[in-house]
């Protein structure tokens, strides 16, 4: 364990000086989907099942006892729409199948150019979608792996990109208390480019002639990657009926997960959930990410010895939310959970997110 926490402390600190920040495309696939899991800072990995397993760590869905769907409405940054939709279907030994949908809607915009940067009078759209088909299945009582394909597309205006991506994760439960150990690769695919109408222009070839023709060329654009990431992650319930500390009426959640993305600088997430009487679930959770890096030699980073030192500084924005289940009710034919979210994202403001689960 110790190894292992040098490890990290050394991934990010190289991280920290070699910032990948706007070199990956569709970055959509970042935005985190469900109510439960964003109101514990995205700290999940090792916890999550169900249908928005197929989010954080497909192998989730082989958790599911029955047929399972999820819908989730996030009112994300600028009024920006983000939705997502899932569904399992329990195969029994063969194992679980998924489907989901993952929809960011931009909505209708003013189009301008250079000569007329008031508008032309005319509007466009912008929307990104990722379609995904998950199978999962339990490998023995303790142990669940999984995988995800998935075809990702961003269009706007008359062009559009597409790529293929595959999404990989395992939970190990152990005997412990609750304790369940998840990791999860996200976003391992093909490249995306740009291609479309919008990038036909009009070109004359020899300025330099009079009379002859314009002709239509075509503007290159470069390849961009998807946005790969890596989640490890920790769940335990120190309170509730199998726990250390036993309890029938309240059941006590801690996740820590640690969260790497190809184009962003390492970050850590903590979550906290609260269930009372399997009816109510209070949550919180933070999400502890690097935000400012340098080495310049300043009255602030001299040390006693007059060397320069390295300044680091972090932001800590924190998630709250509350949960309401049905099982608690017998006279309701079908189990469902309601889940919301406030988390904070800082300069950008606050993102709502509500969802619903039902288990068939």
């Amino acid at each position: 364990m110790r190894v292992l926490s040098i490890m990290l402390i050394w991934v990010s600190f190289l991280s920290a000086q070699f910032d990948n920040s706007g070199t990956s495309a569709a970055n959509f696939l970042k935005i985190g989907v469900g109510g439960r899991a964003a109101a514990m800072g995205g700290a999940i990995v090792g916890n999550i099942d169900g249908p928005n397993s197929m989010f954080w760590n497909p192998a989730g869905i082989a958790n599911a006892s029955g047929v399972e769907f999820s819908i989730n409405q996030n009112d994300w940054i600028l009024d920006l729409k983000h939705s997502y939709f899932a569904v399992v279907f329990p195969g029994g030994k063969i194992g679980h199948i998924g489907f989901s949908v993952n929809y960011l809607d931009m909505g209708r915009m003013s189009r301008t150019t250079e000569f007329e940067p008031e508008g032309t009078g005319t509007t466009f759209t912008a929307t990104d979608i990722a379609i995904g088909f998950t199978y999962a299945k339990k490998m023995s009582d303790r142990f669940n792996a999984g995988f995800q394909l998935k075809v990702v597309q961003e269009s706007i205006s008359f062009t559009s990109a597409s790529a293929i991506a595959v999404d990989a994760g395992s939970q190990y439960i152990t005997r412990f208390s609750g304790l369940k150990i998840g990791m999860a690769i996200t976003n391992f695919g093909t490249k995306m480019r740009l291609n479309g109408t919008d990038q036909k222009v009009d070109v004359d070839a020899y300025e330099d002639l009079d009379g002859n023709p314009n002709v239509i060329a075509n503007l290159r654009t470069e390849d961009w990657p998807l946005p790969m990431a890596f989640r490890v992650g920790l769940s335990i319930k120190p309170v509730g009926p199998e726990s250390m500390f036993k309890s029938n009426k309240m059941q006590v959640t801690i996740n820590t997960d640690y969260y790497d993305s190809r184009d962003l600088n390492p970050c850590y997430l903590a979550g906290l959930e609260f269930e009372i009487a399997n009816l109510v679930y209070l949550r919180t959770g933070f999400r502890h990410e690097y935000s400012q890096f340098s080495d310049s030699i300043d009255d602030t980073n001299i040390d006693k010895k007059g060397e320069s030192s390295y300044s680091e500084l972090y932001d800590t924005n924190w998630s709250w939310g509350i949960g309401f289940s049905s099982e608690s009710f017998p006279l309701i034919p079908y189990r469902f959970m309601i889940d919301y979210s406030v988390s904070d994202l800082g300069i950008l403001g606050l993102s709502t997110q509500l969802g619903i689960t039902f288990k068939l």
